[in-house]
């Protein structure tokens, strides 16, 4: 089965253990519209920069934070004018001037781990996250939207050609998994990369949709997964399953997001402390999602 997940940070990296476990090929497609932190000063500098920050996470998920090479990557800098930059962020800074591409960065960065897994970004392009609130208000930039308690819709600027490796792996998967993580600030912002919409509609893989364990602070705290789900399904994406952990609606009846389209909505422990996705269950969940017909 060939496995593909997009989005970032740490709600990536547990979609990609779990694909791990029941996939022959995996591959990540990270974004790259963040403007804060470490990859936030970069595009500072060099205003043509994508963000680097989650595939520098990605990577060093897939060869292990605790290896040689994770630990490096993962590596923050203390004092002086680099204090807060990771160091995995200043090497695909240069692997990207010396390559010429982020893709082609990341095939390098990904041999020297000797990874099986594929890391790609959603763009080579250095793409921008925007949106309005309910207000009518621009969020203008990720850290803007992620902060906005009301956002109502975002976008990714500016509108290039999509890299065409990613569009053939979302066309060739049998599989593919959003979430769980940020829904506007890493899920739609990497899903609305160039090209990727039209490729999530037109794919014959399944397209899952992992529901995060807990609203978050911001962005989503008022949500309850079937608002997420109308959220994704506002931004023109229909996913053909929808995962939800069962602690968080014990009470509640059975989910039915028939009449939006969504064919199953699996309702079950993906969890076993309700802070983390537990990978086992959450492949079980994947693998039963991918015998389905879409």
């Amino acid at each position: 089965m060939r496995a593909v997940a997009l989005g970032g940070g740490h709600g990536l990296a547990a979609s990609l253990e779990a694909l791990r476990m029941i996939a022959d090929e995996v591959t990540a497609i990270v974004g790259v519209a963040d403007n804060g932190g470490s990859s936030g000063r970069l595009r500072q500098l060099w205003r043509d920069c994508p963000a680097l920050g989650d595939a520098r996470l990605t990577v060093s998920n897939l060869v292990g934070v605790d290896s040689g090479l994770g630990e490096l990557l993962e590596y923050r800098f203390q004092t002086g004018e680099l204090a807060g930059h990771a160091l995995g962020n200043l090497v695909l800074f240069g692997l990207l001037e010396k390559t010429g591409s982020l893709d082609a960065a990341l095939q390098y960065l990904g041999s020297l781990g000797n990874l099986h897994e594929r890391v790609l970004p959603a763009s080579n392009a250095a793409l921008e996250l925007r949106g309005v609130d309910r207000a009518g208000q621009p969020l203008l930039g990720q850290l803007a939207v992620h902060w906005s308690p009301s956002v109502a819709r975002v976008w990714v600027v500016p509108e290039v050609p999509p890299l065409a490796e990613v569009t053939k792996e979302l066309m060739m998967a049998d599989l593919v998994v959003l979430g769980p993580g940020s829904l506007y600030t890493s899920v739609l912002a990497t899903a609305l990369a160039p090209g990727l919409l039209a490729a999530l509609e037109e794919t014959r893989a399944v397209v899952v949709f992992v529901a995060n364990l807990a609203p978050q602070e911001a962005e989503t705290r008022d949500y309850d997964e079937e608002m997420t789900v109308h959220a994704l399904l506002d931004h023109g994406i229909r996913p053909d399953v929808v995962l939800v952990h069962r602690a968080r609606t014990p009470d509640a009846a059975p989910m039915d997001l028939a009449r939006d389209g969504v064919m199953h909505v699996w309702e079950g422990p993906l969890s076993d402390d309700g802070v983390g996705h537990a990978p086992l269950l959450l492949a079980q969940a994947l693998d039963w999602a991918a015998h389905l017909q879409r």
